[in-house]
């Protein structure tokens, strides 16, 4: 990985991604005294960062994809990703989910115009049932976060980043960054290493998907079983061997957060914020009402907003 692919990302992504909003939360610095930003991945299209990886995995691959089409594993949010840049590029998706896959996230991923393959109820299920159907089909493998051309996409947030805080970047800033493959904190930790040595990086997982947590304390790729989280987004047993030759050269540190954290900081992030977050994108607000974060000045990439929403009027 070098600065220059990331650069070319970004300008790749232009045409299709917006800048995403950094927002000052006044109403989290009153509650944890802190200073504490907020960066919105929600607010594009499909809810989620994913499009950022997903057109750029494509583009790079553009004369292949559309000639045999493309195919991706994923619990959801790159599942909706790739159904829609595959879409706006006029490329075939064929996207492989679990059974026990939010229905939500299935019917967005067909609503996109992608093609569903449902398999069995474990992430190994999907990797395997993959590999088959994409050395049955020639399609163009996308992976969520194992490949370049996925981390230089998720690392255009981390050059947003620099362009929104500037300065501020002088001041000790902590970045929390939800964790699972490592595609998004790797890509977000080498770009803004590079350009802010001085900030931290700090990775956010679930203690019941913790391979990431555990791969970080010993120094290389961990498999992990995956227990039942609400955090459904962030369900890898083991990092990917590309984003983990960065993490553990460019992150500080990776943090454990409890169900309970995480539904509690969920339904603050709904109800007081009123923010749309799902359980994975509010990972590192987790953390943080949980006082596992000591820094003063904190970016939160709030990465995901996929949930059911359900009023009820009285």
């Amino acid at each position: 990985m070098d600065m220059e692919r990331i650069y070319a990302a970004r300008k790749r992504l232009q045409h299709f991604i917006h800048m995403t909003p950094l927002i000052y939360s006044a109403l989290l610095n009153r509650e944890l005294k802190k200073h504490i930003w907020l960066k919105l991945e929600t607010q594009l299209p499909t809810g989620s960062f994913k499009p950022r990886p997903a057109f750029n995995s494509i583009l790079t691959h553009l004369d292949a994809a559309r000639e045999h089409g493309v195919i991706a594993s994923s619990s959801g949010n790159f599942a909706q990703g790739v159904a829609y840049a595959a879409r706006e590029l006029g490329v075939s998706a064929m996207i492989v989910m679990t059974n026990n896959t939010s229905p939500y996230k299935i019917k967005r991923t067909k609503d996109y115009g992608a093609e569903v393959v449902l398999c069995g109820d474990t992430h190994q299920d999907r990797v395997e049932t993959t590999k088959q159907l994409q050395a049955k089909t020639g399609r163009v493998l996308l992976h969520p976060y194992d490949s370049e051309e996925t981390i230089a996409g998720d690392a255009s947030i981390g050059l947003e980043l620099s362009d929104q805080l500037g300065e501020k970047f002088n001041h000790n800033v902590t970045v929390l960054v939800p964790v699972s493959g490592g595609g998004l904190i790797a890509g977000i930790a080498f770009a803004l290493k590079n350009l802010h040595p001085n900030c931290k990086i700090i990775g956010i997982q679930p203690e019941n998907n913790g391979s990431l947590a555990k791969s970080f304390a010993a120094g290389q790729c961990e498999f992990s079983s995956i227990g039942k989280t609400i955090a459904d987004g962030l369900s890898s047993s083991i990092p990917g061997e590309i984003p983990f030759s960065i993490i553990k050269d460019y992150v500080d540190d990776v943090v454990s957060v409890t169900e309970d954290e995480i539904r509690f900081a969920t339904q603050f992030l709904v109800e007081q914020h009123k923010l749309v977050v799902e359980p994975s994108g509010a990972v590192p607000v987790a953390a943080l009402f949980a006082n596992k974060i000591s820094a003063q000045n904190v970016v939160c990439i709030i990465s995901g907003g996929n949930v059911s929403v359900k009023v009820e009027y009285k």
